[in-house]
This record gives C-alpha cells, structure tokens and sequence, in this order.
C-alpha cells in the first residue's frame, strides 16, 4: 500500500457491522419460533384455511329453545350428530344409514392418518437361519489353521478370565466332584485327533491334579474360545482312583456358502475381502466375531459411523448370511437462520434426505456453511427418526452473524482538500449468499467524483456451484516508489480504471478453476514529490539516475488486457482460520497477445499454504510461493514482494521484477478470545525484468525476516498487527483482512 505523507486537519471514520433494513427480508414474516400460544390478530378479514386441511362445518351457538330441542331428540334418534359434512349429508340422503356413513368416515381418517404419520419402519435385512454368537472387538485375533478345514483360534494368556463360557456350569453342578483325583483328561467327541492334541496342552487341568472349580471355568473359555464348538461341558465318570474328565463338546456345521446382505455403501467384493471365513470349513464363531469387527472397521473407516453388522445366521443349506444395517438420513431439519434462505445453506451440505448417514459427509458439510462466513457459529445434532427409530434425523443450528457493513469517512489534505467516503457492503445480500460491494470517494479538488469500486457476485449459477462475478473500478491514490535500498525515490498519485469479469467452475470437492477476463488502464496523473515522471523523468535530488531516451510513462503506464486462469485445490477445514488441510494453486495470465492493449506479457505464479494442527489450538501455517513471467510487463504488474502481505520488515513492495520465490513460516497460538498471537519468518526475492526502471537496481539476493504479531478479530473484520525486524531494521504493519 503507498505511504502516504499529506497533513491530515481531520479525519473521521465511522464503522459498523450491521445488515441494512432494506436488505433484509419482510420483518413480519413467522420466524418458525414462535410459541405455540400465540396468535395474530388481524382487522376485517379472517385466515383462510390452508388447502391441505379440511374445512369445518360453521356451528352458531344461540340459546335452547323447544324448537331446537326437538330438532335435536330427531337428529339423536335418526343417528345424526349435528356434525356432518355436506358430502355425508348428501350421501345420507342417497339412502346410506348414518351409522354406515360414520364408519366410511372414520376409515377415511384414519387412512389420511396413516399416510400423514406413517407407522415406524424398520429397513433392518431379515436373514434367515439360526443366531450366531458373535462378539465384537475381536479384529486382532489370531489363528491356528494348521489343521485343514478347522481354523482354530487362539487366545492371549489371561484373557480367558473375560470369556463366557465357563458360566456354562454352576458351583452346584461342580462341588461333588471338587477335590477328587482326576485320572484322565480328554476332549471329544473331534472329527481329528489333532483337534484334542492342539487343545489338552492349553488346558489348566492334567491328569493326577485334584478337580477345581477355576480350572475347570479356565478349560471351557480355552476350548470355547477356538471357536469350533457350539456347546462344550464337563462329563466326569467315577472311577476308583477318582474321576475321569471328559470336556464334551459339540462341533459347529460346515459353511458352504457366504452372503452378505443390506449394504450399499460399501460395495459387496470390499467387504468379502475382510472376511477370513471360508466355504468348505467348519463354522468358527471366533473368526465370525473377526469378521464382522473387520467389517464394522471398515464402515467407521469410510465414515459410515452408525453403519454395522446387525445379525449374522447360518441356515440349513450351510449358508452363512451376515446383514448390515445402514441407517438413513430420515430429514435434514434448519434452525437459526432467520434471514439466510434455507436453500444457501441446503446447497452447501454434502448429505441430502435419503442418503445412508457418513460422518465425513456430515463434517464436510458443516465446514462448507461455515465456510460462507454467514454464520457466527455452526453445531450438528443426530435425533431418532420418527418413521424408523433407527434412521437419524439431522438438525443443524446456525448462529447468523452480520453480514453487512456501512463505512463512512471524511478527510482532509492540502493537495486533495475534502474527501468524503462512502463504503456499503453485504456479503448475504437479502439471504441469498450474493456479494454486493461498492466504495466511493468523492468531493476533493479535483470534484471528479469517480474515485469508486462497484463488485458483485452470484456464488451459484447452478447445481455444481459454479460461480460468476464482475468488478468496475475507477481509483485514485497516492503510490510511493522505492529503490532496492527502501529509499522513496517519487511519490505520485496513479489513476486505475477499467472492468474484470470472473467465471468460477468448480471441478470436484476439492478442485475449482476460474477465469477472469479484464481490462484495465493505468494513468500518472499528478506528482507529488521525488522524480517527476512526467516532466523529462527529471532527477531534482542529481541521484544519477539516466532516464536519457526513455519513454517511462509509455513504457509503465497505459492499457493492459489480460486473460487470466487459476486451478486451486483447497481442502482447509476452515477458510478463515485454517488449522489443517492444504490450498494449492496455479496462476497463469496472458496480456495482449492479440488481445489488445499496451502490453505482451505471460505470468506464471504457484503458491502452496500448508496448515498443521499442533495442540489444541496451536497452529503452525506454511505458504511457498514462486512466480516467473516473460515479455515486456509494466512496472505496476511486476512481481512485488515487501510489506504486511508477505515480506514483512520491509516497505511496501519494495522489491520487484519478473521472477520471484518466496516462503514464510507463522506459528499461532491462542491468547484470549478473538486475540491470537504469532511468531513468523519470511524469506524471498524478486528480480529481473526491471529494465525500464532506472531509479531500480535489482539483485538476487536472498532478503529474510522475523517478528512476531497479533490476530484480532473486530466488528469491522479482523485486523493484523506485526512487526518485522529485516536486514535494514524493523518496521511496524497494520493492515485489514483475514489470514493466509
């Protein structure tokens, strides 16, 4: 920005964050708050009924006579009650009995009853066969399959003591066998004899140990736990010496086939492939319970977070059904928004009515509305549905900030005289996420009135969320120029007028381009101080620059139209105050060309801002940036660097040319609410291409600083205060806008 050294007598600005009336919608419209007791009152004329209800029969109520009376004992007895429509009266009169009228009547309703409030429905996949036991978390198990067509699993020490199946028996079935010598010890009845050798060296009790209760509760979790088994429980047989111990068991049917039903979101081949049951083996409820944690992994991996296994049976056929449940978005319901259109926020979610529920939908769709920057504060809740229980019903609530902005200013100096400023913007205009911006400076000695900016833009042209907007500018300002040292060599005032018209379309997600079209036209019109380019180019102050034979104005200042393409991939989960996630973009311009103007050049710039979440609320941000452009370029759209923006510690664009790098590093970190401090680092140069610039003697050399800042946000907008310390000292910035 130019530094400006006029003597101000008197300057006075007045801000405020507010959202005009004119802008806003009807004040008398329902908000959908208000409570149930209250009512409108109106002059002259009733409400009429809405057309989806039906009309009640008008009843004038005057007081009891005979006649009235007597009116009443013959509707009672001819089974009227007073009460019917002119379709049942008529109906009646056809020869239909009351009774029979009534009872149609009451079917009706009920019907409508039915279809308005439907009975709850439960999407669960029936499956057929017996229940298999299952139990969850059980993805890290691990398997002994060195026995063909038998997988066995196999338990950690220890965690036998949190299984179940030594519950099987009571102390009662135990005690009259406690203590006495254990004279055999097997397993059976197996199919292989190397089922039982896998098993007895697991097992707590051998042969010659007394019986004891928690030996025998350790063997049943060890052999129930390989899963090969649908029962299992301890025999004894009296023998002289004592007891011989059988663990009787009872072994599980082949499976034969595998289907999975009721899943959508996840292809069926994906979910096979988690599955380490095989056709042709004996079921194991072990490697079930693998299964089915595997599969609920992956549905919690891919954001299907209420998405799970919900039975698993096995039929005569040998068929090992396993259904999942995927509970749907039942309605999307908006509170909040008063002034914002249900359809701008709708058009920003990533979920709609009927689609399975995703987590990382859900949380995408809640970053893009607050990512409109119309809203203070954003907040999700899952209720039941109300059709199914199992369905979830999302209800977003929205805290509206202001939108709107008025600025109004006065200034005063000696070579402009009285300015006055004028500023209106809406970033929601009427609720419907439009743009509207316009700036006016007017009055002053020259009296052109035309010191303006007028912008607008429509977010959503379609569907897809392509974009288009336009500016019209005509400004007027002081600009210094320095040389490579920082020294202010001329101070002038630079007219820019002209129009830009931008297309935005968005690729995917992620991924958007824009192109902009744009002619502008750059006009020295009046010299302050320094070199006075339009007369000669003179040097007054004898620094030795040669301007002999150059035509500057010609050669920096006139028309320019350009044609100008961006690609970005932005993914930052916030656009304000990023704490992760990435924007990666790619720039290109061509100017004249055979479009016209005083100008040829092409313009190349990448940037890329990378953002690490440390802490809780500790940030470090990241932005590389490189530029290079060919071609005779004006002075004014040289690469610039130096300045709040980028190379803070030094003037304002103080180093220039057609090439250019540049990095900075900022740590954030919270201080109080809307306060946030920062320690940063910049690093970069730009050279080259400054041949008609003779006060300008480049260099490539590498330029750094360092310092440290503050983040506040304000009712105006948030503001930037940093302090840099570079090579030739400090400097002090105060600028207005968001972050990088």
């Amino acid at each position: 920005m130019n530094m400006r050294k006029k003597k101000l007598l008197a300057l006075m600005v007045t801000s405020a964050m507010m959202t005009c009336p004119v802008w806003a919608d009807d004040t008398t419209a329902a908000t959908g708050y208000e409570s149930s007791g209250s009512q409108t009152v109106t002059s002259g004329s009733a409400a009429a009924p809405a057309d989806d209800q039906k009309t009640a029969v008008n009843t004038v109520v005057t007081s009891p006579n005979d006649e009235t009376t007597a009116d009443a004992m013959k509707a009672a007895k001819s089974g009227l009650t007073g009460y019917e429509t002119a379709e049942e009266l008529a109906a009646i009169a056809a020869g239909k009995s009351p009774a029979a009228v009534q009872q149609e009547t009451a079917e009706a309703v009920h019907k409508e009853n039915e279809i308005l409030n439907p009975a709850p429905v439960d999407t669960t996949p029936q499956i057929t066969g017996d229940k298999v036991s299952y139990m969850s978390g059980t993805s890290d198990m691990q398997f002994d399959t060195s026995i063909p067509g038998y997988p066995l699993a196999v338990i950690q020490a220890g965690q036998d003591v949190v299984l179940p199946y030594g519950e099987a028996v009571t102390d009662a079935d135990l005690k009259p066998y406690v203590d006495k010598v254990a004279t055999s010890v097997t397993v059976g009845p197996v199919p292989e004899a190397q089922i039982e050798q896998k098993l007895l060296p697991q097992l707590a009790m051998r042969v010659g140990d007394a019986v004891n209760m928690d030996y025998i509760r350790h063997d049943l979790n060890v052999i129930g736990a390989t899963g090969l088994f649908s029962t299992v429980k301890p025999s004894f047989t009296t023998v002289p010496e004592g007891v011989s111990l059988n663990y009787t068991v009872q072994m599980n049917p082949v499976v034969k086939k595998i289907d999975i039903v009721g899943n959508e979101s996840l292809s069926t081949g994906d979910l096979m492939k988690l599955v380490a049951t095989t056709p042709g083996t004996t079921l194991n409820t072990a490697v079930v319970s693998h299964d089915v944690a595997n599969i609920n992994t992956a549905f919690a991996n891919a954001g299907y977070m209420m998405s799970r296994v919900s039975d698993v049976r096995l039929d005569d056929e040998g068929v090992l059904h396993i259904a999942i449940s995927e509970p749907r978005i039942e309605n999307i319901n908006l509170r909040g928004n008063t002034k914002t259109k249900n359809k701008v926020i709708m058009r920003e979610l990533r979920m709609k009515k009927g689609d399975i529920f995703n987590k990382n939908a859900a949380s995408r769709s809640i970053q893009r509305v607050y990512n409109t920057g119309y809203f203070e504060d954003v907040n999700v809740r899952l209720l039941p549905g109300q059709r199914n229980p199992k369905d979830v019903i999302v209800e977003i609530d929205v805290t509206e900030q202001k939108t709107g902005s008025v600025t109004i200013g006065a200034g005063y100096s000696d070579s402009d005289g009285l300015v006055g400023i004028l500023g209106l913007a809406e970033t929601n205009l009427r609720g419907t996420g439009d743009k509207a911006n316009i700036s006016w400076e007017f009055g002053g000695n020259t009296d052109s009135n035309k010191n303006y900016i007028f912008s607008y833009t429509h977010p959503y042209l379609n569907d897809a969320g392509d974009s288009i907007g336009f500016s019209i500018f005509d400004r007027e300002s002081e600009y210094d120029d320095y040389d490579e040292k920082g020294n202010s060599v001329a101070e002038y005032d630079r007219r820019t007028n002209g129009f830009n018209v931008t297309y935005g379309r968005v690729r995917s997600e992620y991924v958007s381009d824009y192109v902009t079209l744009e002619t502008k036209r750059t006009k020295y019109t009046d010299h302050d101080s320094g070199f006075n380019y339009r007369n000669d180019a003179k040097d007054p102050d004898n620094k030795g620059y040669d301007f002999a034979g150059m035509d500057y104005l010609g050669k920096n200042f006139g028309r320019t139209n350009s044609l100008t393409w961006s690609h970005v991939f932005d993914n930052r989960d916030n656009v304000y105050d990023p704490t992760k996630g990435k924007r990666l973009s790619f720039t290109g311009t061509w100017a004249g060309h055979g479009m016209g103007g005083d100008f040829d050049y092409f313009k190349f710039i990448a940037e890329n801002r990378l953002y690490y979440k440390v802490g809780r609320a500790h940030v470090i941000a990241v932005r590389l940036m490189g530029g290079i452009a060919t071609g005779d370029m004006p002075y004014n759209d040289l690469f610039t660097l130096g300045g709040a923006d980028n190379l803070r510690g030094y003037e304002d664009d103080e180093f220039r040319g057609n090439k250019m790098y540049e990095a900075t590093v900022e740590y954030r970190y919270p201080i109080a609410k809307k306060i946030q401090g920062v320690v940063f680092t910049d690093v970069g140069n730009a050279w080259g291409g400054v041949e008609n610039i003779p006060w300008y003697h480049e260099n490539n050399k590498l330029h750094y600083s360092g310092g440290i800042g503050f983040r506040i946000t304000t009712p105006i907008g948030p503001i930037r205060l940093d302090y840099g310390v570079g090579q030739d000292g400090g400097k002090f910035h105060f600028s207005f806008g968001g972050k990088f």
